[in-house]
């Protein structure tokens, strides 16, 4: 979709000149599959609610001109991936090798062609605030948190799953910029398990339900797509199937638009939350069998 309102692009040298451009009404820009494939008479393109007068972008600031680097090590064991890499690049880079297989997993929810993997960012899906992100889901299920720049030079640092308050719309203030997704140390010793619910199969997810068994037992399970905000449930260990399928299924609010009715999307996020606990507690079946 071309964007035939924007009259100005900023190229941000300094983390300054991209606050200014930010705070005097420009858009971020990352990848940009987003702004290109969604309407936008509002930020969230067509998850927007109904009803809302926002004016068109005029203006978009590139924020790739800050050069960070895409994935990098911390010093407690975890890592730092840069809001601007983008989904191939992330699943593609050695860090992330212990995390490949549940990122693929996600990822492969968000139903993109190869071409838009090279573009989309990690950190632009979680700032798009759409329902069916599977970058927000991946991130929350993770554990990992936002790393946020403030105008006034400042950092601050919360959970991802705290993103994102509903469709289209972030816990960001004006201004404020999506810097990292900071991944724990430890998270690619967790076990994890995706599912997901369509009505179509080529169609955008409708629900998708994906957890993480810790070492320590403890298990998390994460709702989006199926809900208006990303939806975090925790248990010391892994509870039996049908109590997980209750808890989901006794969430307050479900979201609604034309992949699916509220009553079908948790119904269908009950079924993945036990597929999703049975496969979490099955025997480790990688580890090798003494001989």
């Amino acid at each position: 979709m071309d964007l035939v309102t924007v009259a100005e692009l900023y190229r941000p040298r300094s983390r300054a000149e991209a606050h200014e451009a930010l705070l005097a009404g420009a858009a971020p820009l990352a990848g940009g599959t987003a702004l290109h494939g969604e309407a936008h008479v509002h930020p969230a393109g067509a998850a927007a609610p109904p009803g809302e007068d926002t004016p068109p972008f005029t203006a978009l600031v590139d924020l790739l001109d800050l050069g960070w680097p895409d994935v990098e090590p911390l010093p407690d064991g975890g890592l730092r991936v840069a809001a601007t890499a983008s989904l191939r690049t992330v699943l593609d880079h050695p860090l992330t090798a212990e995390l490949r297989p549940f990122l693929h997993d996600t990822f492969s929810c968000l139903l993109a062609s190869w071409k838009i993997w090279a573009r989309a960012t990690w950190g632009g899906n979680l700032c798009a605030a759409l329902p069916a992100g599977a970058g927000t889901a991946a991130a929350c299920t993770l554990g990992a948190a936002a790393e946020i720049w403030t105008p006034d030079g400042d950092t601050r640092t919360i959970p991802a799953a705290d993103v994102v308050l509903g469709p289209g719309r972030t816990s960001l203030a004006p201004g404020e910029i999506l810097r990292s997704l900071l991944i724990p140390a430890g998270a690619g010793r967790a076990r994890y398990a995706v599912r997901r619910h369509s009505l179509e199969p080529s169609g955008r997810s409708g629900s998708l339900v994906t957890g993480r068994l810790d070492p320590d037992g403890r298990c998390t399970l994460v709702v989006t797509a199926a809900v208006p905000a990303p939806h975090l449930l925790v248990w010391d260990a892994p509870p039996p199937p049908e109590v997980a399928a209750a808890a989901v299924r006794d969430l307050p609010h479900w979201h609604s638009d034309p992949q699916g009715h509220p009553s079908w999307r948790r119904h269908v996020s009950g079924i993945a939350a036990l597929a999703v606990v049975v496969e979490l507690s099955a025997p480790d079946t990688t580890e090798e069998t003494p001989t």
